[in-house]
């Protein structure tokens, strides 16, 4: 399953990144979006942020497991 964020902004214009590979890797990955990911999105007015396993637009129960995510941040490359 993918691991997804979704980022919205004040205006409620979202974006998705995901990644299928992050959920089975046994050891802790960085996982590095570019931001241009999220185009459209306005970066400066950020709402909401949502991170998800699965698909997010048809999410089926049962899934187990554990998932640890630290610092989340933006930065300059």
């Amino acid at each position: 399953a993918d691991l997804y964020v979704v980022v919205e902004d004040s205006a409620g214009k979202k974006a998705t990144a995901a990644d299928p590979t992050l959920v089975t890797t046994a050891a802790w990955t960085q996982w590095k979006i570019p931001l241009s990911t999220f185009a459209g999105v306005n970066l400066a007015k950020v709402k909401k942020l949502c991170l998800g396993v699965g698909d997010r637009k048809n999410p089926v129960a049962g899934g187990t497991g554990r998932i640890y995510i630290d610092d989340i941040q933006v930065a300059r490359p």
